[in-house]
């Protein structure tokens, strides 16, 4: 048990309001003390977080159940602070977080008292002997393990971690050896960053679990993720789907139309010619997916990983939105208007098969960045065609399509407002524009576990209010919102144009 000198320890009304609280109103105590240590605002005492500190780990140590769970919570939150004071004071209390996991039993308190200690690298090896035989599942186990881990520069496991690596570790060799291989090629600088950004999303995760689990009983959805997988089909005979697309579609660099001569796409205006490989036109101008040797192992393991985002981003560790609710969000707001379908930001084709069942695959189109995505497209829906090219700029001519689909997605694009702007311009009149993203959490205290960056992709955030301004500037209104925890379901209809 650590020692702390012989002297009176500050008093915080807001801690002893949350020791005392019933139940009930442990959250509400929870989120008045983290306010107070400035962790959801500034606080008014710039020193209130590393006073508190002591008083806090004393706390711990007789306090149990959610209350004990929510002071292990703002413990790890205050390890966080920016600045090495108030981690050193955290970091002191060590001795006695590793006492209380042998006399913690709730899982609340288990998750709590992880994320805490999963701060604390240096302490690497006396951490994982006092967590090995923790009841908690092999995910939360291997999150720390990973949390706590130094970089290994001749095998760093980069984007290989999430939701936790057990998932990545069971892929077949050769993809392991692709995997390492691009690892190896980064400079030096990128991998240390791209390791920090790795444990900041694990960690962040591992702290809204625990929060959840604290507040709501401790237990996930008792379902398993489902499976996104497509199933490989026969690619059907004739020309590729795209080739039925041609008037629609047009040139990036001129905005000219496109026409297939001597089995190449070519532009009728420029004469610019367009890589036209494995039934895929790429529009991109060679503009590429900056993570490209990232994403091609990605649809392995797609179903973990979609599922813990949803989790962590959209609140849903009670799993209140589930797949069926998504894909009967498509059949019911999804209403084209002449011309095809476009699935923008497609992925790997899993709600580009909701609206090909739903419209007929051949009324659809399937655009994503991404090589490898498309890849999975290709497999499991042959019979959609697939475009390689930008969200921010669109190749197609304006009011072109019947209705867009942007699902997941709109959240990692890097200018949410142009990818908006653009699908109002290709968009028909009375032509649907349906998305799915997420908004920052109505609790400030979860947003701030929240908003941390998901590894090296950038995810945006976006208010309901911010999204119905870009609609609006794009010409478009919504006719249907929904948002459970932190989703926001969006139905917009395209006004008539002049």
């Amino acid at each position: 048990m650590t020692t702390y000198p012989i002297e009176p320890l500050p008093r915080l009304a807001a801690l002893d309001g949350l020791l005392a609280a019933p139940a009930g109103r442990v959250p509400e105590r929870l989120r008045g003390l983290a306010a107070e240590l400035g962790i959801t605002e500034p606080a008014a005492d710039p020193d209130a977080a590393e006073h508190a500190v002591p008083a806090l780990i004393a706390a711990l140590r007789t306090t149990t159940g959610p209350r004990g769970a929510a002071v292990a919570l703002l413990l790890g939150l205050l390890a966080e602070v920016p600045g090495e004071r108030v981690r050193a004071a955290v970091h002191r209390g060590l001795p006695d977080y590793l006492d209380a996991l042998a006399v913690r039993a709730a899982r609340a308190e288990l998750l709590a008292l992880t994320f805490l200690l999963a701060h604390f690298p240096e302490d690497r090896g006396a951490i994982l002997a006092a967590t090995a035989g923790l009841p908690l599942p092999a995910g939360d186990h291997e999150r720390l393990h990973r949390c706590l881990a130094p970089l290994d520069p001749q095998d760093p496991e980069l984007t290989r971690i999430w939701p936790d690596p057990t998932h990545w570790r069971a892929l077949p060799a050769a993809d392991r050896e692709f995997d390492r291989a691009w690892m190896a090629q980064a400079p030096a600088e990128q991998v240390r960053m791209a390791y920090h950004l790795d444990t900041r999303s694990l960690l962040a995760y591992s702290g809204a679990k625990a929060l959840w689990a604290a507040e709501h009983g401790g237990e996930e959805p008792t379902r398993p993720d489902p499976d996104l997988r497509l199933p490989a089909a026969a690619a059907p005979d004739g020309a590729p789907a795209y080739v039925a697309h041609l008037a629609g579609l047009r040139c990036p660099t001129c905005a000219g139309g496109l026409v297939v001569d001597a089995g190449a796409v070519a532009c009728a205006g420029c004469g610019t010619v367009f890589p036209a490989d494995g039934g895929t036109v790429d529009l991109s101008l060679g503009a590429g997916d900056p993570h490209e040797p990232m994403t091609k192992n990605v649809p392995l393991c797609y179903s973990e990983i979609r599922s813990a985002f949803l989790r962590w981003k959209g609140t849903n560790w009670g799993g209140a939105v589930s797949v069926e609710d998504e894909d009967e969000y498509l059949r019911g707001f999804v209403r084209p208007v002449d011309g095809p379908i476009l699935d923008l930001a497609a992925g790997t084709g899993r709600w580009t098969a909701v609206i090909a069942e739903t419209f007929g695959a051949e009324r659809v189109l399937a655009l994503d960045l991404s090589a490898a995505m498309l890849r999975q497209v290709r497999a499991g829906l042959p019979g959609v065609a697939t475009v390689r090219g930008s969200a921010l700029a669109l190749p197609f001519h304006d009011a072109s399509l019947g209705a867009v689909n942007c699902w997941n997605a709109l959240q990692s694009l890097p200018d949410q407002a142009a990818a908006i702007a653009e699908v109002g311009r290709c968009l028909r009149p009375g032509g649907t524009f349906t998305f799915m993203t997420f908004r920052p959490s109505t609790d400030p205290l979860y947003r701030v576990l929240q908003t941390a960056p998901f590894g090296v992709i950038p995810v945006a955030l976006s208010a309901p209010e911010d999204l119905r301004t870009w609609l609006s500037a794009a010409g478009m209104r919504v006719v249907h919102q929904w948002t459970p925890g932190s989703f926001v379901f969006v139905t917009a209809t395209r006004d008539q144009i002049g």
